[in-house]
């Protein structure tokens, strides 16, 4: 490991652990504000932000990654401990994203397809949100307007990449929801909260961008 990419790695825990503590604060000042106790946030953003430029160093889409990460961190505390997404981080999320991946495709010209992000994105939502429609046990509205963004990240690598984050979401979602039955946390009729699966799902497969670019 280089000494320029260990300054960095360091550098991005540092952010990291800051950008938890804003993330947190700026959550609590929201409309419909949300406390969430410190430490986790600032802990979990520092790891991820670490392990995301670390896995990524001279990655086009490390940027990406450490978006997704932020957006993980973020989002996940809220959904677990109020089972709701707030839409000042998930509205505003959707151009962000959009942004980044316009500025990755512009500056390192086939690291993904604009196109593919574009689909992605409207693909997801139609989908999600037809099932939002029928029934909000089987997807809730934050949940709807967050699946957008994390499509034109995905779809950014590939529809292959789209397609494992989902699963890797669903598998995950589905581990949880049987941990909390077996050790009685959780109950056939309880909610369970599908964000922080879907956004670990796409923080994964932008872990490891290379496996995915150009594949159909």
């Amino acid at each position: 490991m280089r000494g320029l990419e260990v300054l960095a790695i360091a550098g991005s825990v540092l952010v990291g652990a800051a950008a938890g503590g804003a993330v947190r604060l700026l959550l609590a000042r929201l409309r419909r504000g949300v406390v969430l106790r410190p430490g986790p946030s600032e802990a979990g953003l520092a790891l991820l932000n670490g392990l995301g430029t670390w896995l990524c160093w001279g990655r086009p889409t490390v940027g990406l990654t450490l978006l997704a990460g932020l957006l993980l961190v973020t989002l996940s505390g809220v959904d677990l401990v109020h089972h709701r997404l707030p839409d000042a981080i998930t509205l505003g999320a959707l151009p962000t994203a959009a942004v980044a991946v316009v500025l990755t495709a512009v500056l390192v010209p086939g690291s993904g397809s604009l196109p593919s992000a574009a689909i992605s994105a409207a693909a997801l939502w139609a989908v999600f949100a037809g099932m939002s429609r029928i029934s909000r046990s089987w997807m809730g509205r934050g949940d709807v307007k967050l699946i957008p963004t994390l499509g034109l990240l995905m779809g950014y690598l590939s529809p292959v990449a789209v397609l494992l984050g989902l699963l890797i979401a669903f598998v995950s979602g589905s581990l949880i929801a049987l941990v909390g039955l077996a050790i009685r946390r959780l109950h056939w009729n309880s909610a369970i909260p599908l964000g922080p699966s879907l956004l670990l799902g796409c923080w994964v497969v932008l872990l490891f961008p290379g496996a995915f670019v150009g594949r159909l």
